[in-house]
């Protein structure tokens, strides 16, 4: 599916929305529109993906991408809405303490993610 974003500017920065697949075939198009985000120093850039339906290794890779740029131009990234697609992907890799966002987790959900890694010994 075609990725959608649908940006627009806040007081502290801009908000931007993601819909489709973010996954290898389309990752090319997603890194695209991402070039057009208006990276200013202090603002505040939030990527809302209640809309993401599938997720794979290279999405998270370009939200790692995104996350580290932001740092390197002096902006807060925050990520919210986290579709479930997108949950299982960061707690499959473990990448959710990477990111440091508040999750809030549909009570639906509550069977479908952990987040326990690292918390069992051997």
């Amino acid at each position: 599916m075609d990725p959608v974003l649908k940006t627009r500017n806040t007081n502290s920065g801009f908000e931007s929305e993601w819909e489709g697949y973010l996954t290898i075939p389309f990752i090319s198009q997603w890194k695209e529109k991402t070039n057009s985000f208006p990276w200013k120093a202090g603002s505040q850039i939030i990527l809302d993906l209640k809309n993401i339906q599938r997720i794979d290794a290279s999405g998270v890779q370009l939200l790692v991408y995104l996350k580290k740029k932001s740092e390197d131009k002096h902006c807060l990234m925050t990520i919210r809405n986290h579709s479930l697609p997108v949950l299982k992907c960061f707690d499959l890799l473990g990448v959710v303490s990477f990111f440091g966002d508040k999750i809030k987790l549909k009570k639906e959900y509550a069977n479908e993610v952990e987040f326990s890694y690292g918390t069992k010994k051997a």
